[in-house]
């Protein structure tokens, strides 16, 4: 009796453990990506060798990552992600757009050329959006260079 009493435990030990581990495959199927690509302008420019990140917008419970390139001569790209392939998810994302051929110069010495992107689009809160749709057309990414803004900024003021 007491065997049998065991052998009823263990197979439902067995089909429990089985269980789990069918829903732990279950969980997380990797998002649906669509074919994404665009320019960067800059100055109305087509802007080459700009690292280009598109970060989606947080949907709870749903990983949605991250797509990246880097412009061509022609400023154009066209993004993949890390893991997935190539394309980007589906809706809004922030921008972060960084200069691959920034100078950097040692601290105290002056740049020998001005950079051409605004370090502000370097961050998430830089402020440049962009949409992939489904079907949609290019993505122009366009922004003022750094000398260009900075004009701007101080007509502003006065």
């Amino acid at each position: 009796m007491q065997r049998v009493h065991s052998a009823a435990r263990l197979s439902r030990l067995v089909m429990i453990v089985a269980g789990l581990t069918s829903l732990a495959g279950c969980g997380g199927s990797a998002p649906t990506l669509v074919p994404a690509e665009g320019v960067v302008l800059i100055d109305g420019e087509p802007a080459a060798d700009i690292s280009v990140q598109f970060l989606p917008d947080e949907i709870e419970g749903e990983p949605r990552p991250t797509s990246y390139a880097v412009t061509d001569a022609e400023g154009r790209f066209t993004l993949k992600t890390y893991e997935q392939g190539e394309g980007a998810v589906l809706g809004g994302h922030n921008v972060i757009l960084v200069d691959t051929l920034e100078e950097r110069p040692e601290q105290g010495q002056e740049f020998t050329r001005p950079p051409r992107v605004n370090s502000r689009y370097s961050t998430i809160t830089g402020g440049l959006r962009a949409e992939v749709t489904e079907g949609g057309g290019p993505i122009t990414i366009e922004i003022a260079s750094e000398s260009a803004a900075a004009g701007q900024d101080s007509s502003e003021r006065q």
